[in-house]
């Protein structure tokens, strides 16, 4: 895994986006705040994010981030003892770049 990937994937909830567009910031969901950071996935870790946490979601959008902030991300061991980027701060809405709305979360 390279820690030099230069963009980050959220998968949020219809609601959560709702929100994030409305407010211009995502201070986590309920997972995120029990974890102390907000769970961030590569390209290549992000199907495997939506198929286990967001499959019975019938619309999903998913995010494409570049972020501004690099010092409030750590790379750290988690599902399968590989490493995924952790986000130790408050995403900001500039640093959306995609957005993908998804209807049906197999689509992926």
């Amino acid at each position: 895994m390279s820690k030099l990937s230069k963009f980050f994937y959220r998968v949020l909830k219809e609601e959560e986006w709702i929100i994030f567009k409305k407010i211009k910031e995502f201070r986590g969901n309920e997972l995120d705040h029990e974890s102390g950071f907000i769970h961030l996935s590569t390209s290549k870790q992000l199907k495997e994010t939506i198929n286990l946490y967001f499959k019975k979601e019938k619309k999903i959008v998913v995010i494409k981030l570049k972020l501004t902030n690099k010092k409030l991300l750590k790379w750290e061991i988690s599902r399968g003892d590989k490493l995924f980027p952790h986000f130790y701060g408050i995403l900001n809405f500039n640093d959306v770049e995609k957005v993908q709305i998804v209807k049906n979360s197999n689509a992926l």
